[in-house]
């Protein structure tokens, strides 16, 4: 059982790395020339440049070293997953400024569920990413996007202890 499961976490590791490097970066902020908003009225001011080279650039580098030889291209693997984080983010960020919503905020109406979203929205793009890489079948990739919501609180928690974060989730 505790196989299995690692194995079917297994391809969230290198894009989980990244985005705790990410919150690293954004803390200290290193690389601030690349710190400019994709579209500020879109999608607010936290979505930026620096989070779409990023991510999937350390999650590529880091891929081969945390899968080593149990995935045929960890390379891609780690490149696409990190693009699919940042790009399942956007939707979520889009319908928060249509809505008034000011940027890494949570809204009074509906807070549970934009909770959820915030877990699950990079998760969409991963597990997609996961599923186009390795063929998997809808329903490990239905299953890996659980795995994805299940950790990602636990992984901000981590970075909120570390003061690399400034919520619980």
């Amino acid at each position: 059982m505790v196989s299995a499961l690692w194995q079917l976490w297994l391809p969230l590791l290198p894009v989980m790395i990244a985005g705790c490097v990410h919150m690293a970066i954004v803390t200290l902020n290193l690389l601030p020339w690349l710190a400019v908003p994709l579209n500020e009225q879109v999608f607010g001011r936290n979505k930026t440049w620096r989070g779409f080279i990023v991510v999937p650039l350390i999650s590529l580098l880091v891929g081969p070293q945390c899968l080593g030889g149990n995935i045929a291209n960890p390379m891609l693997l780690g490149g696409v997953t990190g693009l699919g984080y940042m790009l399942g983010e956007l939707p979520n960020s889009a319908l928060k400024r249509r809505l008034g919503i000011p940027p890494g905020e949570q809204p009074t109406r509906y807070k549970g569920l934009f909770m959820f979203l915030d877990q699950a929205d990079s998760g969409v793009g991963v597990a997609l990413g996961c599923q186009w890489v390795l063929a998997l079948n809808w329903g490990r990739t239905l299953a890996l996007l659980v795995m994805f919501i299940i950790t990602v609180p636990l992984v901000k928690y981590g970075l909120f202890r570390l003061s690399l974060k400034k919520s619980r989730f």
